[in-house]
């Protein structure tokens, strides 16, 4: 047990001890020390009261800003311990104790990402945010709690210019454009494209050569208007002075401070990161330039599991510091650019290697049910193990559609794959999840069956009562609100599939401020139309935060039986108790499957394969730089696997069952939605 492990709770036995014998003092006057000193001075205890009403003051102001980080880390703790049923953290070993640290997170849900990581982080955090949010009642009071900074995008900027264009190669042409009239750093964002590009050579007002700057991705992989029969609209970005910025982040972690960032300058509800922006390497080789101190930087990862549904599930993983190799900093004294480049192809590894990425939710879908099959049932599995063994699965069906993108999956592969997905559409015209199948849900007894529909359907008559009147006009209200703000968001943004991550973050800020106006609006009608006494409505009232918290909980647990009791029900229609019968057969040959052919080609992929320590990353991004040419698969496919490799499979346990309903109800309806938009 390591030193911090018998620490925590000795601090906490000490502080309890303290507390309690602190206590006892004050409420006898015999032992209270105030009271003997005063009588043996014989002055009033008058006069240390106000010095101690001036030492408290002093050390209040003195000590402001920390007080009111924990205040706000306090109250963000308790919002988001009422919207989300779980929240798992990972890796914080992984956070430098002391020293400047830079943290990275991927942005998937707009204002909570920043108050998760700010809950979660042993480190106080100051963020970068945006101007425009920092100018925004409630999300910038709360960002200017936690000591963040306001920055000027250009994205903020941005207006539709004239004429339209295309992209052929690094070369721009346009039909109607002035690019003689463009100010220098100014950039032009094709339409619908993240993306934004400079030209660096005006050749006319209609021609000029486009340049690649790190973080801005590259015109020559950019999606929309490629060749001459793609023109597009786009937008005029004006150049944004940020030196500002940029020194009072140099000074700041300098310091010693730690500052939160969104390398990806936006949020989206997409299933891959979108490409980093270079700010963060900037602020990184920027600090190391011009104070001579190496920031390392950590990159978290946020998951969220049903993220922008109420008591939703979220797992938050700290990744291994990256530190700037001693070859980045000599090349940053050549070409910054290059080394801007560099450090955040370092960063992208390592946000990548605390999420779980996929080309779309079809794809993330498959890589989840996978991971759920392949799990042996023996005992349960950590929340760290089942992220670590989806992003293997991840990382090697992105490896398998890139071997055989020119011929196709073999006979084998494609069988397997068209099994899974013939299994999950089962499931999901039943409405089951896999873990159901595992465990005795379909095997319950009628007696069994009664007793659990029984004590959810009482937990929920009594759990409604104080829900109905402290909660339910809010969420309606709140549930509403927030869909007819997430349109306005999509339409004005480049980037978001449904505008989905912005989703949360509405409610919770509708929210806070409907909640205190409905329980006071109850409190002044209680005062004017009953007979209670003003300080029993004040007591009721004081005490609603309780009640509802007690509801919420209470509500839960009575959907949980009753979604649990779903398959036994099931059993009692005669076109499913065939299903019934088949299904768990079926998911047992399908797993055998799946094994063996991870087994048959799971060698040829290296150290994603047999590696089984958080290390294996590192060492199969090295495998792939060394092996650029793997298309041997075919060769090596048909090869006996030893005892050995298959031993060295990744994990083999079963998870329980609750985890994997929320993950199930996540993917599976950001699936849906997304083969409905594509439709």
């Amino acid at each position: 047990m390591s030193n911090s492990d018998v620490k925590t709770p000795l601090r906490e036995v000490r502080l309890r001890v303290a507390v309690s014998f602190t206590l006892i003092m004050l409420s006898s006057d015999a032992l209270n020390p105030v009271k003997i000193i005063c009588s043996i001075l014989h002055i009033d205890s008058f006069w240390i009261a106000w010095l101690s009403v001036f030492a408290f003051a002093v050390i209040v102001s003195a000590n402001a800003q920390e007080l009111i980080y924990f205040m706000t880390k306090v109250f963000f703790h308790s919002v988001l311990s009422i919207f989300f049923s779980s929240m798992e953290v990972i890796g914080l070993q992984n956070v430098p104790a002391h020293g400047p640290v830079i943290f990275t997170g991927n942005h998937m849900n707009q204002f909570v990402d920043g108050a998760v990581i700010v809950i979660t982080n042993p480190r106080r955090v100051g963020f970068l945010v945006a101007e425009a949010s920092m100018k925004k009642r409630i999300i910038g009071d709360f960002a200017k709690a936690c000591g963040s900074i306001g920055v000027a995008r250009p994205q903020d900027t941005a207006k539709p210019g004239p004429g339209r264009i295309y992209f052929d190669g690094l070369k721009i042409v346009g039909e109607g454009t002035q690019f003689t009239k463009l100010a220098k750093g100014d950039k032009l964002r094709p339409a619908r494209s993240p993306g934004a590009y400079r030209i660096v050579t005006v050749i006319s007002d209609t021609e000029g050569v486009l340049g690649e700057d790190p973080g801005d991705g590259s015109p020559l992989t950019e999606q929309f208007c490629q060749g001459k029969d793609n023109w597009c609209a786009y937008d005029i970005m004006g150049y944004v002075d940020q030196s500002g910025m940029f020194s009072a982040v140099h000074a700041a972690l300098a310091n010693g401070g730690c500052i939160g960032i969104f390398p990806e300058g936006g949020s989206h509800d997409r299933t891959d990161l979108l490409p980093l922006k270079a700010g963060v390497a900037a602020i990184a080789l920027g600090t190391q330039e011009k104070y001579d101190v190496k920031v390392p930087i950590v990159p978290i990862g946020l998951t969220y599991f049903r993220g922008h549904r109420f008591r939703g599930r979220l797992v938050v993983e700290f990744g291994e510091p990256i530190y700037i190799t001693q070859e980045i900093s000599e090349q940053y004294g050549e070409s910054k650019k290059l080394a801007y480049q560099a450090l955040l192809t370092q960063v992208e590894k390592g946000m990548r290697s605390v999420i779980v990425t996929a080309h779309d939710y079809g794809d993330l879908k498959l890589v989840h049910t996978v991971r759920r099959l392949y799990q042996r049932s023996a005992t349960s599995m950590s929340t760290k193990d089942k992220q670590d063994l989806a992003r293997r699965f991840s990382e090697g069906y992105k490896l398998l559609k890139e071997r055989y993108k020119d011929t196709g999956f073999p006979d084998d592969v494609k069988s397997v794959l068209t099994k899974i997905k013939d299994y999950q559409d089962a499931l999901d015209q039943w409405g089951l999840r896999d873990y159901q199948l595992q465990h005795t849900h379909l095997q319950l007894s009628y007696s069994k069956m009664l007793y659990i529909f029984l004590h959810g359907l009482v937990i929920l008559s009594l759990a409604s009562i104080p829900s109905l009147i402290l909660n339910f006009p809010v969420g309606i209200a709140a549930n509403y609100w927030a869909y007819r703000e997430a349109k306005k968001d999509l339409k004005a943004s480049r980037v978001k599939l449904a505008a989905r991550d912005v989703l949360l973050s509405k409610k919770i800020i509708f929210s806070l401020a409907a909640v205190p106006i409905l329980w006071i609006s109850y409190a002044v009608l209680a005062l004017l139309f009953s007979s209670l006494e003003a300080r029993t409505i004040l007591v009721l009232f004081l005490l609603c935060p309780f009640f509802s918290y007690v509801g919420v909980m209470a509500m839960e647990r009575s959907f949980v039986d009753l979604k649990d009791l779903r398959p036994a029900f099931l059993r009692l229609l005669p076109a499913f108790k065939k299903v019934a019968e088949r299904l768990p057969a079926k998911r047992a040959s399908l797993q055998a499957e799946l094994r063996a052919m991870v087994d048959k080609y799971g060698p040829s992929f290296g150290p994603l394969y047999t590696d089984k320590t958080d290390a294996w990353e590192a060492a199969h991004n090295d495998h792939q730089n060394n092996n650029s040419n793997i298309n041997h698969l075919a060769a090596t496919a048909n090869e006996p696997t030893s005892q050995e490799q298959i031993a060295s499979v990744i994990a083999t346990n079963f998870c329980e069952g609750g985890d994997e309903e929320e993950e199930e109800d996540s993917v599976t309806e950001e699936a849906t939605l997304q083969r409905k938009k594509d439709e």
